[in-house]
């Protein structure tokens, strides 16, 4: 599968596109009042909105992330470490040759949320040759285990590469699949 994902939501007025949150701001202030607000829970958190990603020239909130793992390998990692499953959840499976010039893979390992990015934590995004990985990484798993011991769920796709993409990322060719349906 050549796909990468994005959790479904419901998309701004009039697009039929992803965008990046700093978009938001011109077609849907409520929406992106809302998705800034995600990022005020810890001082970390908070200076991610302002954080730069090297070789882009873009800020945090100037992109939109996309998961390269299926969402399925996470939604079975969390029922083999929890012992129950997610409730459904859809996600659109873009095709990468889809994604905007100019897209890359974060795999943030050196630094932490709320540092600056590493720029050897960010390459370029190969839509040609990629393929969705179908099991989740060591550090999703770890994090996945890390947050049943505590009793919290969320922040799903923590400890994944993301692929971020510059410009709107449209939907025209996506398909939505669900995450507790394996590919």
């Amino acid at each position: 599968m050549d796909a990468v994902f994005h959790a479904c939501v419901p998309l701004a007025p009039g697009t039929s596109s992803l965008l990046p949150v700093s978009a938001l701001a011109a077609v849907d202030g409520d929406a992106h009042r809302a998705a800034l607000e995600k990022y005020d829970d810890t001082p970390e958190r908070r200076r991610l909105r302002d954080t730069v990603i090297p070789g882009m020239g873009r800020r945090w909130t100037e992109v939109v992330f996309l998961s390269p793992v299926h969402p399925h390998a996470i939604w079975q990692a969390w029922a083999e470490i929890r012992g129950r499953r997610r409730p459904r959840m859809e996600f659109w499976a873009i095709p990468a040759a889809d994604l905007p010039e100019g897209s890359v893979v974060l795999d943030r390992t050196l630094t932490a949320t709320g540092d600056p990015i590493d720029p050897r934590e960010v390459t370029p995004f190969d839509r040609a040759s990629h393929l969705a990985a179908l099991t989740t990484t060591p550090q999703n798993r770890a994090w996945l285990e890390q947050c049943a011991r505590r009793g919290v769920s969320g922040a799903w796709f923590h400890g994944i590469p993301h692929v971020l993409a510059p410009d709107p990322v449209p939907l025209e060719h996506a398909r939505v699949v669900s995450w507790e349906v394996a590919p």
